[in-house]
């Protein structure tokens, strides 16, 4: 989905939506998130992870490119990008919804923020990128 000023036809930000196979680790939650996950979610009991079926927020970004009264805020995108997925919610089913981050500090800052509540399931390092990424998810 693009972000786009209509008087001035500049894309302002962008998202892109998928769906995949998440698993994550049954000692690294909560109590209440563990509840609210299990309706969503089946515990392996010999891996000790729930299987869940989540939507990916695959690409996450804004264009530092265009000027301020053409700018959309990190947190005015994640509320498009939400607004989509509560339609598809209310289609189709499901609830939760994953991405991954580079570990950096102000990423994670506004992932994590009261705001957005995406909580760190995971961790993966890939090779390719040299880059290690943080897997969040999140309820909607």
């Amino acid at each position: 989905m693009k972000k786009i000023n209509e008087e001035r036809r500049v894309l302002a930000g962008i998202y892109t939506l998928s769906h995949k196979a998440i698993e994550v680790t049954n000692t690294s939650i909560s109590n209440t998130v563990r509840r609210k996950l299990s309706r969503y979610a089946t515990l392996d009991k010999d891996t000790d992870k729930y299987n869940v079926s989540a939507f990916l927020i695959a690409q996450f970004g804004k264009n530092s490119a265009v000027p301020k009264e053409n700018s959309i805020s990190g947190n005015e995108l994640m509320d498009l990008t939400f607004e989509i997925l509560e339609k598809v919610q209310h289609d189709i089913g499901g609830g939760i919804v994953f991405l991954e981050c580079e570990d950096k500090v102000k990423l994670l800052n506004f992932y994590q923020s009261e705001k957005n509540g995406f909580m760190s399931f995971n961790e993966r390092y890939s090779v390719n990128d040299n880059v290690k990424y943080i897997q969040l998810f999140n309820f909607f």
